[in-house]
C-alpha cells in the first residue's frame, strides 16, 4: 500500500492555491508560501501508515502547531496508505488541539497531540469531538482558497 510522496501533494497544493510553497528551514514536511493576496498560507504534510485498528495515527508537535498558528492561512494535508490524502484547514482543528488534549512525550522529550485519522473522521486523543473529513478532496479546504 502506498503513501502519496509529499512531492505529489505539494503539487496538488501549488496548482489549487496558484502558488509556489518552499521548504520550511530544518522542517521536512512544512511549506511556506504567499498567495495572490498577499497572506501567507503555511502547509504540514505528515504521513502515516495505517495500524491496526484501520486508521492513521499522526502526531503534531507544539512547535508545528505554533508554525501553523503564525501564517495567516493554514493547511494540513495527512498522507495515508491506500493513497489517500486528506486535506483540512487548520482552523478547523485548531479549536480541539487543547491544552487538556496534550500530552508529554518522555521518550522524545516533547509535547504533541495525538490524531486518528479514519475514513470520515480526524479523533484527538483525549478529546471527545471529532472533525469530519473525506480523502482526495482539495475543496475541503473550504470557499475561500477558491476565490484566490
Amino acid at each position: 500500500m502506498s503513501i502519496p510522496l509529499i512531492e505529489k501533494v505539494v503539487k496538488e497544493l501549488e496548482e489549487y492555491l496558484k502558488t509556489d510553497l518552499y521548504q520550511v528551514p530544518r522542517k521536512r514536511i512544512m511549506f511556506n508560501g504567499i498567495l495572490n493576496d498577499g497572506s501567507t498560507v503555511t502547509v504540514c504534510t505528515p504521513q502515516t501508515k495505517l495500524i491496526p485498528r484501520g486508521c492513521g495515527r499522526i502526531e503534531l508537535t507544539t512547535v508545528q502547531v505554533s508554525i501553523l498558528n503564525n501564517a495567516d492561512h493554514s493547511i494540513l494535508a495527512f498522507r495515508l496508505e491506500d493513497n489517500r490524502v486528506y486535506y483540512l484547514d487548520f482552523r478547523n482543528l485548531k479549536p480541539y488541539l487543547t491544552e487538556e488534549a496534550a500530552y508529554y512525550s518522555e521518550k522524545r522529550g516533547i509535547t504533541l497531540w495525538q490524531l486518528y485519522i479514519w475514513n470520515f473522521c480526524i479523533q484527538i486523543l483525549r478529546n471527545k469531538n471529532h472533525v469530519a473529513i473525506s480523502p482526495n478532496r482539495l475543496t475541503e479546504l473550504g470557499d475561500y482558497y477558491l476565490g484566490l
